[in-house]
């Protein structure tokens, strides 16, 4: 037993220690109404025996997952109460989120966008979901992860108080390109 788990050690060391650095490319928050996207894209450097899915989760063990893509006014009062995260990244694990493709993501939010309960506020998802596409309409090839709020309990502790209460949806995407060595965070919020 103790060989094994020094195994994973080891092999957790290897995975930190090779992916050597985010560095954050750009910034965009778009709202409408109530609604919104924070979305920030990160240049990386990760060997190549390195999956996506390994780089997703190290990423989101990052301060640029933890601070650095938080919304502006997060960070320039981050006493004011604004909200946060839905989700407590130290519980949640890559296995949590859904793993697809562009048609995917694009089905997903998609179909979320003509659910039967929406109300003068489709308009604005139907907005944020046009800029969302514009965005990615001229990649190729991405793998993308989603993870909603609606998909847990809500006495998950994987939901964070009081913001998984507040929020009527919300999603985080990340998505890597390994072509251009990009990955982005998106955040879905609507309070």
């Amino acid at each position: 037993m103790e060989r094994r788990n020094a195994k994973r050690t080891t092999f957790k060391t290897v995975i930190a220690i090779s992916m050597k650095t985010f560095e954050t490319k750009r910034h965009i928050e778009i709202d409408e109404n109530y609604q919104g996207i924070n979305l920030t894209e990160f240049g990386f450097a990760a060997d190549k025996h390195l999956d996506n899915d390994q780089i997703v989760d190290t990423f989101i063990r990052t301060k640029h997952f933890s601070y650095v893509s938080l919304r502006d006014c997060i960070k320039k009062e981050p006493d004011k109460g604004f909200l946060r995260r839905a989700f407590d990244i130290d519980k949640i694990k890559i296995s949590d989120f859904k793993k697809t493709d562009k048609e995917g993501i694009s089905k997903i939010l998609t179909d979320f966008s003509n659910e039967p309960d929406w109300g003068d506020d489709r308009d604005d998802f139907a907005k944020l979901l046009d800029r969302y596409f514009e965005i990615y309409r001229e990649i190729a090839y991405n793998e993308f992860y989603i993870l909603s709020k609606d998909w847990f309990d809500k006495d998950d502790e994987r939901l964070i108080e009081p913001e998984s209460w507040c929020y009527t949806y919300y999603f985080l995407i990340i998505s890597v390109d390994r072509n251009s060595k990009t990955l982005t965070l998106t955040e879905w919020t609507y309070d």
